[in-house]
């Protein structure tokens, strides 16, 4: 066994809390019947059981919390109390709003990123050192033992972080705001962890970067010899985790939480209406929604290229000729993001949305952005919708493809994308994010209030069902996954022992991939429907004893090169293929996945059905 050091960034994010809700109607009406009575005395506590007839309990409460607020004052005359409306509870009536309570504090709270692949975390979740602590207790460099960090990314996404930030759930606080601005502390942090390469584990990782033990293993395998070779500071490391963990307590593999499923960065209930399967159905989704809007678009494109660049534009330009305002984050293929004549042509493709006629405002990015994602984020009258998928903006001659979209519209899950969103404008130079940068943490602003104060009233409702669905639990869940996050809950969906399974990529062949989803199966698992898809194809996969017979599958839709698609039971996952971290990936989960997988039969009777 090893023991090695995990190199982190830790950050000190400033966020602004908010609790509170609305006041009540009756306590609206009570303000303003009120204000309502003439005369310097205003009214008594008679006048307004005239009015309302409601219970004594109820008019107290009302009154009690105006003059908490400071919108009622009482005034004694003579032996009876009177009641009038303050400067401010004035004020409150001529803005026409409705009364509310709202109450924000500022929180600070240190996040770690790791700097193998990026993922995030609380500080206070792990057991930390500092460079100088470990060279205080070694006498030895620190560098020699630390892992080779593979991201050098020093900017934070304040939107990564908003799960991370604690908040109080008892008075049901929400974020209202997150400094874009996280100080990056300079002190050198490192996470201990303990490299079984017998075992093939890693002890001391948190649930959330389990991701990170093949990575470890794999480093830790390379240099053996040189690691082993300081026995001293093997012993003396041992001895400082093993004081670090009877101090804060160990976080590892070996910790019954390790059992958890990976945490989404954010989930939003679906019908399932709002999900589809094929790249054309997704796309004309996308454009129901944009047709509904009147203000602004945001639109995310992963992997531009100059054919998908002029459908953008094309779009573009017919949104701004209806007064609409356009946001485009776009992000190209590595191999085009370095050759500055392919950016630079994307750029000069989009550039003509700029000159069309119309009164919307079109903006974009010339230099690539680092996010992948394919997403559209529109506000309607009905309120905020938005549209994931991977070929939102691809060519006709791809719309039969497998390619999975998903359709939202919680304000609150899509004020947090808004706000993640926002922090990639930010890190784009000045002139060329700030403006959509400041527009979508605005918008992310508002949304998330609204939400949490109407829950505060209402605790909400299930979303309606599809009226293409038959059963009578039409519901489900999209999940929102940021970078790594995805290849956690794949890792859980191969493990799955369901009755189901299905594995789409065009990066490998299905040989391969049969090979992948069959070895090393228990013979207890039944699997009724099992295919895989690549570029030469989709098989059925079936087993008789110990013997897997492969069965050509014509009539399914044929892998998308953009996506990877993997699906158990009732969860699909679409992952992004060949895009660069951070990428913003779903799963569909619930009865939206499981009618999903009778879409897919539909077009399989042949092979054996699911």
């Amino acid at each position: 066994m090893m023991r090695v050091l995990l190199p982190l960034h830790m950050y000190s994010v400033t966020y602004e809390l908010a609790h509170g809700r609305p006041y009540s109607k009756l306590e609206e009406l009570l303000l303003r019947a009120v204000n309502d009575f003439q005369g310097p005395t205003g009214c008594t506590y008679r006048d307004l059981r005239e009015v309302f007839k409601v219970h004594d309990r109820l008019l107290t409460e009302g009154l009690v919390t105006l003059i908490q607020e400071g919108w009622v004052a009482m005034v004694q005359e003579g032996r009876e109390m009177h009641y009038l409306v303050t400067e401010e509870g004035r004020l409150t009536i001529t803005h026409k709003r409705r009364p509310s309570n709202l109450r924000v504090r500022t929180a600070r709270a240190n996040i770690v990123r790791e700097r193998l692949t990026g993922q995030l975390a609380r500080s206070a979740d792990l057991t930390l050192i500092t460079g100088p602590t470990v060279r205080r207790a070694t006498n030895r460099p620190v560098l020699k033992h630390t892992l080779t960090p593979r991201m050098h990314r020093t900017k934070i996404n304040g939107g990564e972080t908003e799960r991370l930030l604690p908040r109080s759930g008892s008075r049901q606080e929400w974020i209202r705001w997150i400094d874009s601005v996280a100080r990056l502390n300079t002190d050198l942090y490192y996470l201990p962890v303990l490299a079984d390469l017998e075992k093939s584990e890693v002890a001391g990782l948190p649930h959330q970067w389990r991701h990170l033990g093949s990575l470890i293993l794999e480093e830790v395998a390379e240099r053996y010899e040189d690691l082993a070779s300081d026995s001293d500071f093997q012993e003396k490391l041992s001895v400082l985790m093993r004081g670090s963990a009877s101090t804060n307590g160990q976080h590892g593999s070996h910790n019954p939480a390790a059992s958890r499923r990976t945490s989404p960065y954010a989930e939003a209930s679906v019908t399932c209406g709002d999900v589809t399967l094929t790249a054309g159905d997704g796309r004309q989704m996308a454009d129901s929604v944009l047709a509904g809007t009147s203000t602004n678009v945001l639109i995310l494109a992963t992997g531009l290229d100059r054919e998908r660049a002029s459908t953008a534009r094309d779009l573009m330009i017919a949104l701004r000729k209806r007064g609409v305002n356009v946001d485009l984050l776009w992000s190209c293929d590595t191999a085009e993001a370095t050759e500055d004549s392919s950016a630079n042509q994307i750029a000069e493709v989009l550039g003509a949305a700029r000159s069309a006629a119309g009164s919307g405002k079109v903006s974009f990015n010339r230099t690539p952005a680092h996010a992948a994602a394919d997403l559209v984020l529109a506000t309607t009258q009905t309120g905020p919708v938005a549209v994931i998928g991977a070929s939102l903006l691809g060519a006709p001659a791809d719309d039969g493809s497998l390619s999975p979209a998903a359709r939202f519209s919680d304000p609150a899950v899509l004020g947090t994308l808004a706000r993640l969103c926002a922090g990639w404008w930010e890190e784009l130079p000045a002139d060329e994010g700030s403006l959509p940068a400041h527009r979508w943490k605005h918008l992310a602003e508002r949304w998330v209030g609204e939400a949490a104060v109407a829950r505060s009233v209402d605790p909400g409702t299930v979303p309606a069902r599809s009226t293409s669905c038959l059963d009578t639990e039409c519901t489900g869940t999209v999940s929102l996954l940021i970078g790594p996050q995805q290849a956690g809950v794949r890792s859980e969906l191969t493990a799955e022992q369901g009755q189901r399974f299905l594995l789409a990529d065009t990066g490998s062949t299905t040989g391969n991939l049969a090979t992948e989803v069959t070895e090393n199966l228990p013979e207890s698992v039944g699997r009724l429907y099992r295919v895989v898809g690549a570029a030469n194809g989709w098989q059925f996969l079936s087993r008789t004893a110990d013997t897997w017979k492969a069965t050509a599958a014509p009539q399914l839709p044929q892998p998308s090169g953009r996506c990877r698609v993997t699906a158990v039971d009732d969860q699909w996952l679409i992952e992004y293929i060949g895009a660069s971290a951070p990428v913003l990936s779903f799963s569909v989960s619930g009865h939206a996945a499981v009618r999903a997988w009778g879409r897919m039969s539909q077009r399989h009777d042949s092979a054996g059905g699911a």
